[in-house]
């Protein structure tokens, strides 16, 4: 299986389609994977729609809590939309590996009932499109079953797994906080990060959460004092900073070019 095929496929949904697709594997499947092929998924797992992004921020340790109660109640071939604690409304497809579900593919930024906050305003307003889902989900779902057929019997990989909670997670997290959630001491996860990386933890989560603003600045209008909070960011000051050195313009600059360019 192509993993080129399957990231296309993924961008189509998210650009032609309007579909907020991510994917979500437990950390030894996910890890499981030859390197080249983590690093390609790794981008689209994660909801990163601005709603999430703050809800992340805020109470990370619930949304933890809510994938992994999740992923228990997953069965193979039963697809169906729920609620989560926040409010958002999400279609859910499960991913199999010889009739063992080992992750899932989910279609999320619906406005549930419990949705609150200015930031709702982010989510879609229509119900969450299952019958559609059904039909241009379950493709990618069996592609991603066979990539796992294929290719995911390596040993499994701590640090990407490390890399993995971190891609979700980084908006409010401390080496502490993923020490505690490995099982390991901070200066095992200190020495392995900066040993893998070549970056130290902080400097890893910066670039992670640049990338968010980045999305923020393109796609929403919303102010980038808000935009720095919910990427993670305390002082704003130091995020214009840190973004003028990665994307060479301030934030508002930045957005006033993307805006005359479309």
């Amino acid at each position: 299986m192509n993993i080129n095929r399957i990231t296309s496929y993924i961008d189509y949904l998210k650009n032609d389609c309007s579909l907020s697709v991510s994917v979500h594997f437990s950390k030894e499947a996910f890890a499981s994977l030859p390197n080249e092929i983590f690093l390609a998924l790794l981008p689209y797992n994660s909801h990163n729609n601005p709603y999430c992004m703050a809800i992340k921020r805020e109470k990370h340790h619930m949304c933890i809590q809510s994938q992994r109660e999740l992923r228990k109640s997953l069965t193979p071939d039963c697809s169906f939309c729920r609620t989560c604690f926040a409010g958002v409304s999400e279609y859910i497809c499960p991913v199999c590996k010889n009739k063992n579900v080992i992750g899932f593919v989910a279609v999320s930024g619906y406005r549930g009932e419990n949705a609150s906050g200015a930031l709702m305003l982010h989510l879609n307003d229509g119900p969450c499109p299952k019958e559609f889902c059904d039909t241009v989900i379950f493709p990618l779902a069996l592609m991603l079953e066979h990539l796992f057929i294929e290719y995911g019997e390596n040993e499994t990989d701590e640090y990407n797994q490390i890399l993995q909670f971190l891609n979700e997670y980084h908006t409010n997290i401390s080496i502490p906080d993923l020490a505690k959630h490995f099982g390991r001491s901070t200066s095992f996860i200190s020495h392995l990060f900066k040993g893998r990386s070549g970056m130290s933890f902080s400097a890893y989560c910066n670039e992670l959460k640049l990338s968010d603003a980045e999305k923020l600045l393109r796609t929403t209008d919303i102010p980038i004092t808000q935009i720095a909070l919910d990427a993670g960011f305390c002082d704003t000051s130091y995020f214009i900073s840190l973004f003028r050195k990665r994307f060479g313009e301030t934030p508002l600059r930045y957005r006033k070019t993307i805006q005359k360019r479309a």
